[in-house]
């Protein structure tokens, strides 16, 4: 079983394959525009270069934020249409856990602009802080009351240092702890920031 894998919800572009849970190409790097442009391109790269035709997709594994409003929708976009062409199921998966560090303590912190961050907290693959929208004045009071957790995300905005990750890789190992859904009309994007 082959999938692919999209992320375009914050700064990188991330576009992978994995081949029977294991990662088999990835293209990931800083893209701050122009994503929708990028993104199909890489999909299409990494299809040629593995020699694999569309067809052969078996299901595609998509972050749908919170993050980039614009970023969640290209890559949701994209993975929605491939799940209705090829009649593949899809997997939703949330920006946070797929930046998470698995199996050790971390908090997961984008700017969610405003003087608010996008966060979410997990020990060890098990979530202790459901995604959610935070001031971030009340952000730095959670990293004070969890001083061994390693923080992960875009931290300049806090003029804080965090760990990076590999989303492919991450993405690769959480997909199977998401029941796939086989209508992608019924997948929506997180957006967080409405019920702040």
């Amino acid at each position: 079983m082959i999938y692919l894998l999209l992320d375009s919800s914050n700064t990188y572009l991330s576009v992978g394959l994995v081949k029977n849970k294991q990662v088999m190409d990835k293209i990931s790097y800083p893209c701050f525009q122009r994503q929708s442009e990028y993104m199909v391109m890489e999909i299409s790269k990494l299809l040629k270069r593995n020699h694999l035709k569309m067809k052969q997709i078996n299901g595609v594994v998509v972050s749908i934020g919170p993050g980039s409003y614009t970023g969640i929708r290209i890559a949701l976009t994209i993975a929605k249409v491939m799940s209705y062409a090829l009649n593949i199921p899809l997997y939703p998966l949330s920006t946070l856990a797929i930046n998470q560090i698995i199996d050790h303590d971390s908090i997961v912190l984008f700017n969610a602009r405003s003087n608010r961050s996008y966060i979410a907290a997990f020990s060890k693959n098990k979530r202790l802080l459901k995604d959610q929208v935070m001031n971030n004045d009340e952000v730095k009071k959670y990293l004070v009351q969890h001083p061994k957790f390693l923080l992960v995300g875009d931290l300049e905005y806090l003029k804080l240092k965090g760990k990076k990750v590999d989303v492919i890789k991450n993405m690769s190992l959480l997909m199977n702890k998401v029941k796939p859904v086989k209508n992608p009309n019924l997948v929506k994007p997180v957006y967080l920031k409405e019920s702040y």
